[in-house]
């Protein structure tokens, strides 16, 4: 859409019509919605961007826009490169962590591996103790108990009349002497 074009003789002429008391206020407004003052011929919309009913939005500015757009863009960039630095550093120090804890966990089970294998080793030891001990009292019981057999049958018990007769008699003569 084509607007009507405007012409001034100077700057002044053209701040006088806008209603702009200072030239400060004009020139301000021209580079804030970047419009060039020096052409002295503007368009409808160009003139309610100077009087300063409008604003030029920062996406459609020219070269000052673009420059702030590329700087907003660097500090962001820079932003992101910084967090995302951080969160690698953070990363980093929890894999430290985590490499150590499994350092840790690996001498333990280690450790635990080897006192399994002395504990076995000793019950081993302690089975086979137990098995000859009672091999050995299994033994000594048999031979007892042939011996005892044995004796029983070896042996009489003395009864006692028996016990009286093979006792001497005594006499009450026997008594002074």
């Amino acid at each position: 859409m084509e607007y009507e074009k405007k012409q001034f003789k100077n700057k002044t002429e053209l701040a006088k019509a806008l209603n702009i008391g200072s030239r400060k206020t004009l020139y301000e407004r021209a580079k804030k919605n970047n419009v060039d003052l020096d052409k002295l011929e503007f368009d409808e919309e160009e003139l309610s961007y100077l009087s300063g009913k409008r604003r030029r939005p920062i996406e459609t500015h020219g070269e000052q826009s673009k420059e702030h757009k590329e700087t907003i863009d660097k500090h962001k960039e820079q932003s992101r490169y910084t967090k995302e630095t951080q969160e690698i550093a953070e990363l980093k120090a929890q894999l430290a962590g985590k490499d150590e804890l499994i350092e840790e966990l690996r001498k333990d089970k280690a450790d635990l591996s080897k006192k399994l294998d002395e504990n076995q080793q000793s019950l081993k030891s302690l089975l086979t103790q137990q098995q000859l001990l009672t091999l050995h009292n299994n033994n000594v019981t048999e031979e007892q108990g042939e011996a005892v057999d044995g004796d029983f049958e070896e042996t009489e018990q003395p009864t006692q009349e028996q016990e009286q007769t093979d006792k001497p008699k005594k006499h009450w003569w026997n008594i002074f002497n």
